[in-house]
């Protein structure tokens, strides 16, 4: 089956051409959808597909420009522009962007499906005449590893087979995952670049060719890339010893500026075990977890983890009070006592995980009005989805000593500010009394001072007025209340501060958007 790109900026045109168009049967499968050219262009290496359907007319970057840099990246994509427009000048730059096809809007089903039988016909035509394409050999290896059915993935290497006749299926052969890895540090201070996709394959390629004989690259996910190889012989394969594969992978580090992790296969006989291999050399990659930094690493360094759960009172209480004393050393030194038991004992990614977010949801407890003072910004981070998302415990070591070195700076500035005393004051009373009536005037008898100096320094330490918060805390507190069915709509009204069903009603739909029967059904 061939793949296609489908681009429209309109949400229900791509949601009718990605599920309404009877692909499946014409031999097409969906690779991905995109709203504009920009984010088409960010899928493209990835996907690889061998058709784009796309509009013309589309924000941030339209089609036609978007058909000019796909075309640069994969000279043989074939392009098909929609438009609801039937003018000369855009027919004339499609066509000086070797489109292979034009259709107007709205899209006729008997025309689009003539159309992709000709694109079809012309994609097996130029694979006959460049079987051997490098092209071709990594379109059908990005293949073989992101499909999951083992059929499938047989017809896919099959064909990878006969367009690698520098491969033998009688010779071993073996893999490794490469990647790319950010800085263990936060924040990043330096990220691999992310749309240089064919220049990082390229770059791999390079260097590639002075060390290994045969070899395929494909990128298998955004700073990784998937290497296949085979010596050409005994000797040659004898030679590939640990100094080989640490001088290799100093030279990539070099030659990418960043820090490299290798994660090698050991060797397979036979293309059908292509897949384990991929696996194999992911996994050893994924070692990466309890390293400090790159490294070459093969399955004989695998070792079981230790899956264990520590709910980390004792351990949040003593950096909870490192942090009340500004003894950043000490904190320093819990973090690291923890992390090295977690390099040490093998605890699993997972589990470290878990342990990690308790211990970061301990803490924002213990400062909770610091964080709904001044560190708002900090409260609203969601950090499990930037842990989950780090591949190395330094790297999400590096993320936890920022969290703390935040909450230990805000602490210290506060220690020096009475104001900041002064709203992380009126911030626990609102927590506290939120679901009654509660005024200016009363919080200002509560801390002993006047309205119009509470008004002003309240506005001054959270950039927002005591009622607008006040309403934001009833309002995010609802919310929370709306997600038991089991609550009436004036219940949650009256439990936050709301006589007046209606008025609360229209508060809340300006606050979230929506009703809260809405909110409700989209949350149950």
């Amino acid at each position: 089956m061939y793949s296609i790109l489908i681009v429209d900026d309109e949400a229900i045109e791509l949601e009718t051409m990605e599920h309404y168009v009877p692909w499946d049967k014409i031999g097409i499968t969906v690779a991905g959808t995109a709203r504009n050219g920009k984010e088409a262009l960010s899928k493209l290496a990835e996907l690889k597909p061998d058709i784009i359907l796309t509009d013309v007319r589309m924000p941030i970057m339209d089609g036609l420009e978007f058909g000019r840099r796909a075309k640069q990246i994969d000279k043989n994509v074939k392009i098909i522009f929609l438009s609801g427009h039937n003018e000369f000048q855009y027919i004339k730059a499609a066509l000086n962007i070797e489109a292979t096809g034009y259709l107007l809007k709205p899209i006729d089903m008997e025309e689009l499906i003539a159309l992709i039988e000709k694109v079809k016909k012309k994609c097996e035509e130029e694979q006959i005449s460049d079987q051997g394409g490098e092209w071709l050999r990594e379109k059908w290896m990005t293949r073989i590893i992101r499909e999951p059915n083992e059929e499938k993935r047989k017809d896919w290497i099959r064909k990878w087979e006969l367009s690698s006749s520098d491969f033998s299926a009688n010779r071993e052969f073996a893999a490794f995952y490469a990647t790319i890895d950010a800085p263990a540090d936060y924040p990043i201070s330096a990220q691999p670049a992310s749309e240089a996709s064919p220049d990082r394959v390229e770059l791999m390629r390079t260097i590639a060719r002075q060390y290994l004989d045969s070899f395929i690259v494909v990128e298998s996910e955004p700073h990784a890339l998937f290497v296949l190889f085979q010596w050409r012989n005994e000797q040659r394969a004898a030679q590939s010893t640990t100094d080989f594969w640490e001088k290799f992978r100093e030279e990539l580090s070099l030659s990418f500026g960043a820090q490299i992790t290798i994660g090698l296969s050991a060797p397979h006989t036979g293309f059908h075990l292509i897949w384990d291999a991929y696996l194999q050399a992911r996994a050893c990659n994924e070692e990466k977890f309890f390293r400090l930094g790159g490294a070459v690493i093969t399955p004989d360094d695998l070792l079981p983890t230790k899956q264990t759960d520590d709910d980390g009172e004792q351990l949040a209480a003593r950096l909870a009070a490192a942090l009340q004393s500004g003894d950043a050393k000490q904190v320093t030194m819990q973090l690291e006592a923890l992390f090295s038991t977690i390099r040490v004992e093998r605890i699993h990614r997972n589990f470290t995980i878990r342990a990690i977010i308790r211990l970061m949801a301990a803490l924002e407890q213990h400062f909770s009005m610091l964080l709904a003072g001044s560190l708002k910004d900090l409260l609203l981070v969601d950090h499990w989805k930037e842990i989950s998302s780090m591949s190395s415990s330094s790297q999400i070591q590096a993320y936890v000593m920022h969290f703390c070195e935040e909450i230990r700076k805000a602490l210290s500035e506060r220690d020096v500010d009475r104001n900041q005393a002064v709203a992380d004051q009126i911030v626990k009373l609102i927590s506290e009394r939120y679901h009654l009536p509660l005024t200016v005037e009363e919080i200002a008898k509560e801390v002993y001072l006047s309205p119009n100096y509470i008004r002003s320094i309240f506005k001054e330490k959270m950039g927002e007025t005591i009622l607008d918060y006040i309403t934001k805390v009833r309002m995010n507190q609802a919310a929370d209340l709306l997600k038991d069915k089991s609550l009436k709509v004036r219940e949650v009204a009256h439990s936050v501060g709301y006589e007046n069903v209606s008025y609360f009603c229209s508060i809340f739909h300006r606050h979230k958007g929506s009703t809260p029967n809405e909110f409700r059904k989209m949350y149950l």
